[in-house]
């Protein structure tokens, strides 16, 4: 099915909102909690870092009635929502008003109100409250870490409580000769959509903003100092590309970035035995992206999720050429990778013709066959127009082209030929007519676990839905669905029947009351039952080792340094700027979001009837070594005039490889959290979440009811 262009509005739109729910909800909680029950929700939401004096203060106003509500604006952006830090106000996105003057998505604008204001709840504890911190005390943050938004929405949908099942939450002002329109909502139906979203990993994590004072609602992978693929395909919204458009060319993007999850290192060839968790079959990893993809691109996948769900056909594996990886293999001994799927480019050995450096474009020659697969995927784009596999395809075209700035030494040779001769060009001199080549990095097995360890651990090892209770019979947390999929590449098959069998008794208690629910939960995890626990820490275990025995190779593989040896065959690790730590990440993000406006606007107008506009040769253009173009001239000069520090960062070679040791050493961090988070969901599959001392008692301070500990207490007794 083609997207459609942005709905013409057949409604007038008000000229204001009015809302004082979200301030009325936690005005509500601030009453009815103890002072140690506020403290510790508000904590859960907005960091432990600002002290509880704070808290107690902001409970005391809020009953007091001294909270201001910001305004509520409507205004088109690139956002559904955000909220101005510095101008206190909430601005909404027209159609998400429209919506709601047809009376439809009303739980997402229900959820809008309550993750704005969570940021200006935020805002406000931040800058408001500078009395109740000591003189010496080191001053708070401009920010809560993570996305405060969205915890501030699930946990006012855990605690709120009413009489009605029809409550107001806002009112829409239209002109003074119009009347108001009163905006209602089922409570016990949004409430479930806020948390299930929240559980599911929707709208969780912070989102870039091009305007420094705002936090926007839509979710994303960026921040102000870090550029990812989706941030960079946002200039296309300037190439008339709509905000579906965009999130579809994303999901082409996205795709070829978690093809790398299938890579040969890691897949079972299909006539091989279990060998878990060294290697998996490729359906496994496949499932695991979609899994992934669930939680990235969840509201197109339930709008069509023929189209967006991930298939074999659709993510492919891991393939050198559509990344402009180096396809060298070091490992002479090493089984060819068409021998466990005929899908892999085949094994590249020392003195292969791919791995030379050609004499004319002083530009390796395995680069031509990315230029080559990313021409391929323009002219599905071409011939697909506005399709979603059109724009899937142009999307996994545009990834080729901003990892050319990522992972190539363009931006460090272009640097050099501004002058800046000291830049580390991670190559050795060639036999070519530029002198030092162009040249891409080789990707190992610690490049792919690395891509896996931070999306993986969010779900499999988080203690946000410890207590996942299912909305009807047959629900399954990401976790559980990520756990089945382990299970059955284990060669005991004993793992996967008994966690099967506790899902499958789960699915009679959907329905029944929370504490009901977990003493249920607790009473068939005991005794002989513990099984389900027990194939859960396996497979946590082997996980857990795998990623530990790697992260342990990021501190010790660098590499050899190409500067001296001869080599023009550095390592991903030594040439990515993927990073926002690396010096160069800024600049090659820049240069990068220009090719790809540059692309767009050519697509765009050959999609309008341009036949003039050719949108692959544009392409094409940028994949030159720097001594043949000068377009990115300017840009890197301007740049390196305003960065010189940055500069000198990435001539130092020391400075570079602490950089590498430091990234090392954040994954042993993420590491050692995801073991916490383990032994806490551990604790509670073997029904050992009962004792004060658990490392999940916290999370059971406060239940879905807004069940107090008192209650709590009684509660653990009974279980106990």
């Amino acid at each position: 099915m083609a997207f459609q262009p942005a709905i013409t509005r057949s409604y007038n739109l008000p000229e204001e909102v009015q809302s004082t729910f979200a301030l009325d909800l936690l005005t509500q909680i601030a009453t009815s909690l103890s002072a140690v029950d506020f403290t510790q929700s508000m904590a859960r939401i907005f960091g432990e870092t600002i002290p509880d004096r704070v808290y107690c203060a902001l409970q005391e106003r809020l009953i007091a009635g001294d909270i201001e509500n910001p305004a509520i604006l409507i205004e088109d952006s690139d956002y559904l929502a955000d909220y101005d830090n510095r101008e206190r106000l909430i601005r909404i996105h027209s159609s998400v008003i429209e919506n709601v003057v047809r009376n439809v998505r009303i739980a997402e604008f229900l959820n809008i109100l309550l993750h704005e204001f969570g940021h200006h709840i935020d805002n406000v504890l931040r800058h408001d409250f500078g009395d109740y911190l000591d003189d010496e005390s080191t001053p708070l943050a401009e920010d809560a870490p993570g996305e405060e938004g969205a915890r501030f929405s699930y946990w006012m949908a855990l605690l709120g409580k009413f009489d009605s099942t029809y409550i107001r939450i806002a009112t829409l002002q239209y002109l003074p000769q119009e009347p108001e329109l009163n905006i209602t909502a089922n409570w016990e139906s949004a409430h479930k959509t806020i948390i299930k979203r929240y559980d599911a990993g929707l709208n969780n994590a912070g989102h870039y903003h091009g305007h420094a004072d705002r936090e926007a609602f839509e979710a994303g992978d960026g921040d102000d100092g870090h550029m990812t693929h989706m941030e960079i395909e946002e200039v296309l919204s300037r190439s008339s590309f709509s905000e579906q458009e965009r999130k579809a060319v994303y999901f082409g993007n996205w795709l070829r970035d978690y093809s790398q999850v299938v890579d040969p290192k890691i897949v079972r060839a299909a006539d091989t035995p279990k060998d878990f968790p060294d290697v998996l079959s490729r359906e496994a990893l496949t499932k695991i992206v979609d899994i992934l993809s669930i939680k990235r691109f969840g509201d197109m996948r339930v709008s069509a999720p023929e189209l967006f769900t991930v298939t074999p056909e659709i993510l492919g594996v891991y393939r050198p050429s559509e990344h402009i990886d180096n396809p060298k293999s070091t490992d002479s001994n090493a089984p060819d990778p068409t021998t466990r799927d005929m899908d892999f480019e085949p094994k590249v050995l020392e003195g292969d013709p791919l791995l030379e450096v050609d004499y004319e474009t002083s530009m390796k020659r395995y680069i031509a066959r990315s230029v080559d697969f990313m021409e391929r995927e323009l002219q599905t784009t071409l011939k697909k127009t506005f399709s979603p596999g059109g724009l899937r395809a142009f999307g996994s075209a545009l990834h080729v082209l901003e990892d050319f700035f990522a992972h190539s030494n363009f931006v460090e040779l272009a640097l050099i030929k501004n002058g800046y001769s000291q830049v580390l060009p991670w190559t050795s001199p060639a036999d070519c007519k530029a002198g030092l080549p162009l040249v891409t990095g080789m990707f190992g097995s610690t490049d792919v676990l690395g891509s896996l360890l931070g999306p993986l651990g969010k779900i499999l090892f988080s203690t946000d839905d410890v207590t996942y209770m299912p909305l009807k019979p047959g629900d399954r947390s990401p976790r559980e669905q990520l756990l089945l999929i382990l299970l059955q590449e284990h060669h005991n098959p004993l793992y996967l029947k008994k966690f099967e069998e506790f899902l499958s008794a789960r699915d009679a208690w959907v329905g029944l009351p929370f504490a009901e629910f977990l003493q249920r939960c607790a009473a068939y995890l005991q005794g002989a039952a513990a099984v389900p626990g027990n194939a859960v820490a396996v497979v946590m275990k082997d996980v857990l080792t795998l990623f530990g025995n790697h992260v342990g190779d990021w501190q010790t593989r660098y590499g050899q340094d190409p500067h001296g040896n001869g080599s023009t065959d550095p390592t991903h690790s030594q040439l990515a700027k993927d990073h926002a730590e690396h010096p160069l990440h800024l600049l090659a993000a820049s240069l990068a979001a220009h090719a790809v406006r540059h692309v767009g606007d050519a697509m765009a107008a050959y999609w309008a009837g341009d036949v003039e506009a050719d949108p692959v040769a544009v392409a094409k253009s940028y994949f030159a070594h720097p001594q043949d173009t000068d377009w990115q001239d300017a840009m890197v000069a301007t740049w390196a005039a305003e960065n010189s520090q940055e500069v000198q960062r990435s001539s130092s070679t020391t400075e570079l490889l602490e950089l590498r040791k430091q990234l090392a050493e954040t994954g042993s961090n993420t590491l050692e959290q995801m073991r916490k988070d383990s032994i806490a969901y551990l604790n509670f599959m073997r029904g050992e979440f009962l004792d004060k001392d658990s490392p999940l008692w916290a999370l059971f301070t406060l239940s879905p009811g807004g069940t107090t500990i008192k209650t709590l207490l009684q509660l653990l007794r009974i279980i106990k």
